[in-house]
């Protein structure tokens, strides 16, 4: 990681804590509820990261998992989308997900091969 991305990192860390702080602060002092609602937006989250994993090219199988997580926690919050309490049986495969992934890195993946093969090309 560059500095500079490194820079980018802290500074996006520091404003989400100046942003928690404020909120804590207003809460304290008026009669506003701001946590709770704001506290139900938390699957924007694993969108962001999922979409940063894939923009990234560091794991679109993960990001894909991440961007459907996200997007069936803010449906049941938004759309009152309901989860049956079957679907927790399955977050093994959540685990087995991250492992195939691991495996395909440690390969080198289709794009590694890809990028390894012009190299070669070009020498």
């Amino acid at each position: 990681m560059s500095a500079s991305e490194e820079g980018r990192g802290n500074w996006v860390f520091g404003l989400i804590i100046l942003a928690v702080g404020i909120i804590f602060i207003v809460e304290n002092f008026t009669d506003l509820e701001i946590w709770g609602r704001v506290w139900n937006l938390w699957p924007v989250i694993l969108l962001i990261w999922g979409i940063k994993e894939i923009w990234q090219n560091k794991s679109i199988f993960f990001g894909v998992i991440l961007i459907a997580i996200g997007t069936i926690f803010l449906g049941k919050y938004f759309f009152d989308f309901v989860i049956s309490e079957n679907i927790w049986k399955f977050w093994p495969i959540l685990i087995i997900a991250l492992g195939i992934d691991q495996i395909f890195k440690s390969f080198g993946g289709v794009r590694a091969k890809a990028k390894r093969k012009i190299k070669e090309e070009e020498i």
